[in-house]
């Protein structure tokens, strides 16, 4: 029971976590990046790895969760 449930809310998981790493990666992309963000760097690199672990993480588990409720 709690795996069906962790199913059904896992897509809206996936899609803030793919949300938030879009963010990082555009704020990245942003020509004065360095000039704007550059005393934060290592932090922002940290939170854009953790952010696309975490999709990967989640996109990991949906398949496992999806092999479980269908069985």
């Amino acid at each position: 029971f709690n795996e069906k449930q962790e199913f059904a809310g896992m897509e809206a998981a996936i899609a803030l976590a793919e949300a938030e790493a879009q963010r990082l990666e555009v704020l990245f992309a942003t020509p004065d990046f360095y000039q704007t963000h550059g005393d934060r760097l290592a932090l922002l690199t940290a939170e854009l790895t953790a952010a696309r672990a975490a999709v990967e993480r989640l996109y990991t588990r949906w398949q496992q969760l999806e092999r479980l409720t269908s069985a």
